[in-house]
């Protein structure tokens, strides 16, 4: 059925903050879906759909349509369903895209992952299992009667990482998927450089003793409810899982390649739209930004990076963006097939990322993540006060500090009030506004000794960067974190001890970051071994004597490289 609702392309003028560069801010570009609200009755279905791996339970609701027309799946893959709604089985499917989407013409679609709630099957901690099932459950959508063959994905957190996984597997029936604030590699939600991270929901404890062994809860079908109820029972891998996900001095080995979907974004055909957020804590932004990355430049996507944490985006518009990218990929308007004489949504011609700034809040529209003005400003760490863009010392006793137990507050580091247990270095006033775009890295050498004797011959320890800002006034906000377990520094396929009072060197790679940086401010950073907030767990091996080597410290130095795109001058660029 063909609409005659015209749809609508505008501009936003936003309010923008002066930035240095080469040009002012565009006004935003946005557009708006062509679908309309034509269709008031629904039906929901219950279905078991078999897969490699088991039996997936799920509900379709969709629109009661003329003989003949057929409607694409919006589908969310879930492991959430048993914690929000463990007996309703019915709340599930009607919840706001089944709202806003089956009126449209769309079918929604919910259902519960691989061995959660009523799927049989076993929990898989992001691997194999739910990467095919996810495509079997796809390609089984496709080819149902009523459906138009194209089915799309969407979900946050867990429920945006199902449609990565089930991405990877290409199924014939993925035409597009829109994962939000979602992990596209396991690892880097477990670790970061090696060193573990802590989301705060314990995963994949949870998931594997919470929802992966929980029974069946609604279904009435006892066959069904009795295979269920037997997978439940079984142990699947959930020991490996925990040991795996919550062990010290990790080694990226076949475990984790089997849940590193940005290693196998070559197989994707579907487009993707990803939702990210510069804030997210949980998954962190480099999930979002890694996976937009990795896909080749010719692949149809998009992304968003807003101020918000793990959570859908609240630009005011973007649901119509989102509105017109399934209406182009599911409804067709206009878009894989150029002879049905279907109007254009015009989402493909607007900018393929938007971000919001963080010290600004304003909002930006580029084609490329970095932008293509960034560069990478090298920033010396040096004992004495920094000298042009040198980063002076102003905290640590000759750039030494010992690991600590219990682990520092963050403004204790930052602020320097943390005795021998941290290293601060800082920077000279910029001479003018800088933006700061993309992923910062700390060079670093460093020499360690063993836990309060220096005889030891083998030692470990872990870094934790904290990259800041020092307003005019003196205060410090951190803007972005990094972290190293020296095990790992030569890469997380490798876990090897560091010979005591021997340099060695390893990179921090901190979390990416869009950040304006007022001129006036200084930029400066701390090192310490234990640092207190959301995602670093204790290190389980303290005390270690650590010098970060500086200048020709042992022929060797460390160096911060910031990325710049915007005021490179006050580096010297």
């Amino acid at each position: 059925m063909k609409r005659s609702v015209v749809a609508l392309t505008v501009s936003l003028g936003l309010a923008a903050v002066s930035l240095p560069g080469p040009a002012a801010a565009a006004p935003i570009q946005t557009v708006k879906g062509f679908s309309q609200p034509i269709y008031s009755q629904s039906v929901t279905e219950e279905y078991r759909v078999p897969t490699r791996h088991g039996k997936i339970f799920g509900l379709v609701r969709r629109p009661v349509v003329p003989e003949g027309v057929k409607v694409p799946v919006i589908l969310t893959y879930s492991p959430y369903n048993v914690q929000s709604r463990p007996t309703n089985l019915q709340a599930s499917i009607n919840d706001t895209y089944a709202g806003y989407y089956v009126p449209r013409g769309y079918a929604r679609a919910v259902f519960d992952l691989v061995g959660t709630r009523e799927s049989s099957g076993c929990y898989d901690y992001g691997g194999i299992r739910e990467r095919e099932s996810g495509a079997d459950l796809v390609n089984f959508l496709g080819k149902q009667p009523w459906s138009n063959g194209r089915v799309g994905m969407i979900g946050a957190s867990y429920d945006g990482t199902t449609a990565y996984a089930a991405a990877i597997e290409a199924p014939e029936h993925l035409t597009t998927i829109v994962p939000q604030v979602a992990i596209d590699r396991w690892y880097d939600y477990s670790y970061d450089g090696g060193v573990r991270r802590y989301s705060g929901f314990g995963t994949p404890l949870l998931f594997d003793f919470g929802f992966g062994a929980t029974p069946p809860t609604g279904v009435n079908d006892p066959a069904h409810m009795a295979e269920v109820a037997l997978t439940r029972v079984n142990p699947c891998d959930r020991v490996e899982h925990q040991i795996r996900g919550f062990g010290y001095d990790p080694v990226y080995d076949g475990f984790w390649d089997e849940r590193d979907y940005r290693s196998k974004v070559s197989n994707v055909k579907a487009s993707v739209l990803i939702e990210g957020g510069w804030l997210d804590t949980n998954v962190q932004p480099d999930g979002s930004l890694r996976f937009f990355q990795a896909l080749p430049d010719d692949h149809p996507k998009k992304i968003v990076m807003g101020q918000w944490g793990h959570a859908t985006p609240s630009l005011t518009d973007w649901r119509n963006v989102r509105h017109a990218w399934f209406d182009y990929w599911l409804l067709d308007y206009d878009g894989q097939d150029d002879d049905d004489d279907l109007p254009n949504t015009g989402v493909m011609d607007i900018p393929r990322m938007d971000t919001v700034l963080s010290g600004s809040n304003e909002r930006i529209q580029q084609d490329t993540w970095p932008p293509v003005t960034t560069q990478s400003a090298p920033l010396r760490l040096v004992q004495g006060p920094g000298q042009g863009t040198d980063l002076g010392l102003v905290h640590g006793a000759d750039t030494e500090f010992s690991d600590t137990n219990p682990s520092l507050g963050e403004s204790e580091v930052t602020g320097g009030r943390c005795g021998e247990a941290c290293v601060v270095f800082l920077g000279q006033p910029l001479s003018q506004s800088v933006r700061l775009a993309g992923t910062p890295f700390l060079d670093l050498a460093a020499m360690s000794w063993g836990p309060a004797h220096p005889a030891v011959t083998k030692v470990s320890t872990q870094f934790v960067g904290l990259l800041f800002v020092q307003t005019p006034s003196g205060s410090r906000d951190v803007i972005t974190t990094g972290m190293l377990n020296s095990r790992n520094r030569n890469g997380p396929r490798v876990s090897e001890d560091v010979d005591a009072g021997q340099a060695y060197k390893g990179t921090l790679e901190f979390t990416d970051l869009d950040r304006l940086v007022p001129a006036g401010s200084r930029i400066g950073v701390a090192i310490a071994s234990d640092v207190r907030f959301e995602n670093l767990l204790p290190d389980d091996d303290p005390g270690a004597r650590n010098r970060i080597l500086v200048e020709h410290d042992q022929g060797l130095g460390t160096v911060l490289r910031l990325p710049v795109a915007d005021g490179h001058a006050a580096f010297g660029l």
